[in-house]
């Protein structure tokens, strides 16, 4: 197989994998505080000059998936659980696996009382426990600082936290987030009760960057193709050549 073929396969990687995040980030389109992502891609060389050698071959590696931070527009949904997050900052939920992030607002309460996230894990409070709620209490608060009130009074605070490498915590589904990193308590970032945020993802963008991405790789397999071709000629006519 040649350098060409090489450098062709490459870029239908990326171009695979970029399609891949172009459909997530369609899915995720009305999932409440989901970033965008975009992929960055890096110049791979392989080969070298020596003697003998094929000499550098430049290929392209998607090198990392990073989220787009901007805000999503918000909306009132009138629902007292609802809660929009107007910062940089995560709700922290207690999972299986240990402390997740999130910043989809949209909360509930389990049979047990206590609230939760979308998914069914324990919203926690400034001290890392779950905020238990009256059960039947239809009178809620939530404070922009993160005080929830009910009818019998102030039951907990929110937790919200903050990261100072937002773009390289990994999505896991759910609208959850992981990282390494040790979160730290958000500054300037406040609740809005009844309202949500809604994901950054505009359709239109990613719909053309969709269209983009497949007319790239047909292209690159017609390349793929005629190389191929190519050499199917070459190696038939020498074939024919007097011995």
């Amino acid at each position: 197989m040649e350098n060409a073929t090489y450098i062709a396969l490459s870029r239908q990687s990326g171009l695979r994998r970029q399609m891949e995040v172009v459909a997530n980030n369609i899915a995720n389109m009305d999932t409440p505080g989901f970033k965008a992502q975009r992929l960055m891609f890096q110049q791979y060389l392989s080969g070298s000059d020596t003697p003998g050698g094929q000499g550098e071959v430049s290929m392209v590696i998607d090198q990392a998936s990073l989220r787009d931070m901007a805000p999503g527009a918000l909306n009132r949904t009138g629902n007292q659980l609802d809660v929009a997050i107007m910062g940089e900052g995560y709700l922290v939920v207690d999972t299986p696996a240990g402390p997740r992030y999130t910043r989809n607002g949209r909360l509930g309460v389990d049979t047990e009382g206590r609230l939760i996230d979308i998914n069914g894990y324990a919203v926690m409070d400034q001290q890392n426990r779950p905020i238990d709620l009256p059960r039947f209490d239809e009178q809620v608060t939530i404070s922009a600082n993160g005080d929830i009130a009910t009818s019998e009074g102030q039951v907990g605070t929110i937790r919200l936290v903050q990261f100072d490498n937002e773009s390289a915590m990994a999505p896991l589904g759910g609208g959850l987030l992981v990282t390494n990193e040790v979160p730290k308590e958000a500054e300037d970032t406040t609740l809005a009760q009844g309202m949500l945020e809604q994901s950054n993802v505009v359709p239109i963008m990613e719909m053309t960057r969709m269209i983009h991405v497949s007319r790239s790789y047909k292209s690159v397999q017609k390349l793929i193709d005629t190389e191929h071709e190519r050499q199917r000629t070459a190696i038939r006519e020498l074939g024919k050549a007097p011995s």
